[in-house]
């Protein structure tokens, strides 16, 4: 059984944000930094927080949108969420020219410096629950008017801290959790092999689902990663929208159609099925090249110096599909590596090039995954799916 635990703590650092890191925190603060200064939104109790998948530590390159969450502690029920979201716009504006643009229940503010864009939610205490629920607009009228929509997005980080101190590496390493990285690497599983929807969060709230009905107990993040794969593969063959483990009682929405569900269920049982071969397989080699088929290839638009490296690499495709291509996909595994699957004749990998005299830590025939080469994320498409996208 290979587990090449080495080569996927390289694969998990080339699917880190990158510069998005320090770009989403900057581009929080401004808009916070402007939703604070105004009095209205001040006299309202107005606290913006930082959510999504960035906040939970789960977010993987690249960072396309960040979520701030404006919670309006002084509101009651006569706030209209259509005449404040308004109001919210407007001091945006000021502070964003020619940036802001309005959403059904959000503003949407554009760093073209940074390649992101900061979402605006506003909302308002919930009745029933003053502490940590809060209703968020569903969707706002013309004429100002909402329904509101309980939620309680910060409930996802704590249970994100709570699953990785449960589900551990190493019993005698509590910082060795295996939540995060799995999760990590379920949302780049999902954007190499093409899964336009359900979205990043579905998935993440799958996995999540996975890891509390399963309880597994491993000492890899291949093992993890596996068990984890299956249990995401079967919940999505079910079609039966997963529990939303921040609201007893409620369930996850996608606006997925059937058969995108479908045809997501049928990918990650491929993918599913690959991760238990790689990891089963005895030889190093060959698993090498069924982990580095699961994971992918990257491709960096905006960076000339991956730009350069591998004009004819491919990304996952379904099966009796041409690969994607690109003129900036990055090849994640060094040169000369022996091919056991070669994309180029159309099946699922990644292409075996990278830059020469890397270290080898495969020898043999197949020299398959220097250090920092096993995985690497494919490009995000541009597309947005509401509360269910990423």
């Amino acid at each position: 059984m290979a587990t090449l635990a080495t080569l996927f703590v390289s694969a998990l650092s080339n699917i880190q944000p990158g510069d998005d890191a320090k770009n989403a925190p900057m581009a929080h603060k401004q808009v916070s930094d402007a939703i604070t200064s105004d009095e209205l939104l001040r006299e309202l109790g107005a606290d913006p927080v930082l959510i999504g998948s960035y906040k939970r530590d789960v977010s993987i390159r690249r960072v396309k949108d960040v979520d701030v969450f404006v919670r309006l502690k002084n509101a009651d029920d006569s706030l209209r969420p259509g005449d404040i979201l308004t109001h919210t716009i407007e001091v945006l504006e000021d502070a964003f020219p020619g940036r802001v643009t309005r959403q059904h229940r959000s503003a949407m503010v554009d760093f073209p410096k940074f390649d992101l864009s900061v979402d605006v939610v506003i909302a308002r205490p919930c009745g029933n629950h003053p502490d940590d629920h809060w209703q968020i607009p569903q969707k706002i009228e013309q004429d100002g008017r909402a329904s509101w929509v309980e939620t309680n997005p910060t409930r996802m980080t704590e249970l994100k801290t709570q699953a990785n101190q449960q589900f551990l590496l190493s019993d005698d390493d509590p910082t060795s959790g295996a939540y995060v990285p799995v999760v990590k690497l379920v949302r780049q599983i999902r954007r190499a092999w093409d899964i336009n929807k359900p979205g990043g969060f579905y998935f993440e709230v799958l996995a999540y689902q996975a890891f509390q009905d399963e309880q597994p107990n491993e000492n890899t993040v291949a093992d993890y990663l596996t068990a984890v794969l299956r249990a995401v593969a079967d919940a999505l063959a079910t079609g039966a929208k997963p529990a939303d483990p921040t609201l007893e009682g409620r369930t996850i929405s996608t606006s997925a159609t059937t058969a995108q569900l479908e045809e997501a269920a049928s990918r990650m049982d491929e993918a599913a099925t690959l991760a238990d071969e790689a990891l089963k397989a005895e030889d190093t080699c060959l698993s090498a090249a069924k982990w580095r088929q699961l994971l992918g290839t990257t491709k960096h638009t905006d960076d000339p110096e991956h730009a350069s490296r591998s004009p004819t690499s491919a990304t996952p495709t379904a099966p009796g599909r041409a690969p994607a291509r690109s003129h900036a996909e990055h090849r994640p595994f060094p040169r000369g590596t022996t091919a056991t699957h070669d994309p180029d004749r159309g099946s699922r990998g990644a292409a075996l090039e990278g830059e020469p005299g890397q270290g080898r830590i495969l020898r043999r025939r197949c020299t398959s995954a220097g250090p920092g080469h096993l995985g690497a994320p494919a490009e995000r498409p541009d597309h947005r799916e509401g509360g269910d996208r990423g």
